[in-house]
């Protein structure tokens, strides 16, 4: 047996003294520099598979019928590759999906998505004007986490706290001298724009003042806009408030308003669904301060809220609507809020308003006022109504309006000396009264034109030169007789003949 353990043995070191079998070198993977299976584990593998091709050779088994080497340290590499590889694949499919940061600053959309990061009332508190959200969204920061701001360019991060700090857990608030408030303002408004790397392009230039204006110029696309608002809460019918839940600015008509929209305004595109003959007066109001309908990204429209595109303001629509009303008007059950003020609803930012956000030449009054841009919106709809029946060749909308023939009404108040001397006014003799108007009508808007072509001919008397009237007057005496169109020198040799 001795003998027989000692051939054995020395067999082994003649075996492994030898050179590797091809079978090894061929079926040997290379080392992929994509896989993470460790130098361990495959050395482990193939030592394994050696022995097991040893016990074969002292047992006679032929080298051909051998199982080839490396198998098992592939299939182990396979498997653990593809275990790496799984998340580093989804890490990069989301980043891919995720968009580069860019540095826009004329891009009004860019701004107000950064300025969407700080509507969240726990992640970011109301801080002083110099250093609010619009502030720092301007120069490339959105909000981060808790009193946190970041850089989309340089990533740099910073923490924003003026009189707050943690107690226990929970954040109170510090009452500070005004000097060291003002000191901590001066500070985090330097640090809006130094605390930027020095290569970062926020810290060289960030957006304008005015980039947050809206553009109520086009009267075409600012009809169309409105109606898109107004077709997004008529969808909502069922949640809008009531009108008297309404506390609508005093300058604000909403009579006016309807008398001076388009004769297709409702009507062209035809609604989504069928609506009502008579418009919805509170979806108008709503629609001409800047509301319409929310939307979320994840799961639609909301039906039960309103939201500003602007400033990112979400409205409850439910908590302003009497929850039950008598057949008589009587509010019966009240809303959860007293009423709702369309304008104060907007933050402090927003230019829909904010006359000072939304300042530019031809928002301004005549008194020099600057007019916020429910204000502008409502100027844009006089004017456009105004050039309509110009062009139309019908007199103003004012002078439209038609009385109802049911209930003839008269415009002094009851009670007065004037109501009760005032005769009720008939069918009769509102038709007979029809005619009259027509002809006051006429002759106030041919006194009016007249005035205009007086204005217009002074006005273009004062771009005219010599040389214009002498060439405008040979054009119309060749018009007026083109028979005798003769030279000048013709003229000239006919008259000394």
């Amino acid at each position: 047996m001795s003998t027989n353990a000692t051939k054995r043995k020395f067999n082994t070191l003649l075996q492994g003294l030898g050179p590797p079998s091809p079978n090894n070198v061929d079926d040997t993977p290379a080392h992929d520099p994509g896989t993470t299976a460790s130098p361990g584990s495959i050395a482990r593998a193939s030592g394994v598979d050696l022995e097991l091709l040893q016990k074969r050779r002292r047992l006679g088994f032929p080298d051909s019928t051998a199982p080839k080497l490396g198998k098992r340290a592939n299939l182990s590499a396979t498997i653990s590759s593809i275990i790496s590889r799984r998340p580093q694949s989804q890490d990069s499919s989301k980043s891919s999906n995720a968009p580069p940061a860019r540095y826009a600053p004329t891009d009004r959309g860019d701004l107000l998505k950064r300025l969407g990061t700080f509507q969240e009332i726990t992640d970011w508190t109301p801080k002083p004007e110099r250093v609010n959200e619009v502030e720092w969204a301007k120069r490339g920061w959105v909000c981060h986490g808790k009193e946190t701001v970041r850089c989309l360019l340089c990533h740099r991060e910073l923490v924003v706290k003026l009189n707050r700090k943690d107690v226990d857990g929970k954040e109170i608030s510090v009452l500070v001298a005004s000097e060291i408030e003002e000191a901590l303002v001066d500070k985090y408004a330097d640090l809006i724009v130094n605390s930027h790397q020095d290569e970062c392009l926020w810290r060289k230039r960030g957006c304008d003042d005015s980039i947050l204006r809206l553009s109520l110029t086009n009267a075409k696309v600012t009809l169309a806009a409105l109606r898109e608002r107004y077709d997004e809460l008529l969808s909502r019918e069922a949640f809008l408030p009531y009108e008297f839940n309404l506390r609508l600015p005093d300058d604000l008509n909403l009579d006016s308003v309807l008398s001076q929209l388009p004769s297709g305004f409702f009507t062209k595109p035809p609604p989504a669904k069928e609506a009502k003959p008579q418009p919805h007066r509170v979806a108008l109001a709503l629609a001409l301060m800047g509301w319409q309908g929310l939307n979320n990204p994840r799961i639609g429209a909301v039906p039960n809220s309103a939201s500003c595109h602007t400033c990112l303001r979400r409205l409850g629509l439910w908590m302003f609507k009497s929850k039950e009303v008598a057949d008589n008007g009587d509010i019966i059950v009240p809303a959860p809020m007293g009423f709702l003020d369309p304008s104060r609803e907007h933050r402090f930012f927003c230019p829909w308003s904010n006359p000072e956000t939304q300042r530019q030449g031809h928002s301004q009054s005549r008194s020099g006022q600057d007019l916020p841009g429910w204000k502008v919106l409502v100027q844009t709809l006089t004017n456009e109504a105004h050039l309509r029946s110009v062009y139309e060749g019908r007199s103003p909308a004012r002078h439209r309006t038609q009385r109802s023939m049911g209930a003839p009404t008269t415009p002094q108040r009851p009670g007065t000396a004037a109501s009760i001397n005032t005769p009720i006014a008939t069918p009769g003799s509102v038709a007979e009264s029809i005619p009259d108007n027509a002809e006051d009508d006429d002759k106030d808007r041919d006194a009016k034109d007249k005035e205009r072509w007086a204005r217009l001919k002074r006005v273009k008397s004062l771009f005219d030169t010599k040389g214009s009237r002498k060439l405008r007057q040979s054009i119309s005496k060749s018009i007026s007789r083109p028979g005798t169109a003769h030279s000048t020198k013709s003229s000239g040799e006919a008259k000394d003949s």
